[in-house]
């Protein structure tokens, strides 16, 4: 496995992502823990996000809409099951939270210290192995999950330059 790059395993219905990341395993959950933070990166490439709502916490609600490159706008609802700060995060993704239910996953994410730096897994669920195809295939969510987690890197890069 190459250090700093993103590499994804599909493994049936799941698709585990991992990077290394130079920063302690505090720095990285922090920006998956604060709004501000998620906004300068969630998504992948050319996506922005506006957070409407969001109770980090076990049980608590994130609603929030990726604004795509083409100016679509996507809702979407998480549900936080577990926070275990600093090490892991475990999610379900509830599509829109309205009436088009159309991509429902499980996410956990674990922050592992590896020497000076932190080591990334990022889990998704989809249930089935045809559930995993439909929707990589409707939105190219294996590459997505790849640019989302070096959109985290270049906003880690960008947070410790600025000191």
């Amino acid at each position: 496995m190459e250090r700093f790059k993103v590499e994804a395993t599909i493994s049936g219905s799941k698709v585990i992502y991992e990077r290394y990341f130079d920063v302690i395993p505090e720095l990285v959950f922090k920006a998956w823990a604060s709004p501000e933070e998620l906004s300068q990166w969630w998504g992948p490439d050319g996506f922005s996000l506006t957070t409407v709502s969001m109770e980090f916490r076990d049980g608590g609600l994130w609603d929030f809409v990726m604004h795509g490159p083409d100016g679509t706008d996507y809702k979407n609802r998480v549900k936080f099951l577990e926070i275990l700060e600093p090490s892991r995060i475990v999610y379900q993704h509830m599509g829109d939270g309205e009436e088009n239910e159309d991509v429902e996953f499980a996410t956990t994410v674990t922050f592992e210290r590896e020497g000076p730096g932190t080591r990334l897994t990022m889990e998704q669920e989809f249930g089935t192995e045809d559930e995993l195809r439909r929707v990589n295939d409707k939105y190219g969510a294996i590459e997505g999950g790849k640019q989302h987690i070096e959109n985290l890197s270049r906003h880690l890069k960008s947070r410790m330059a600025a000191g």
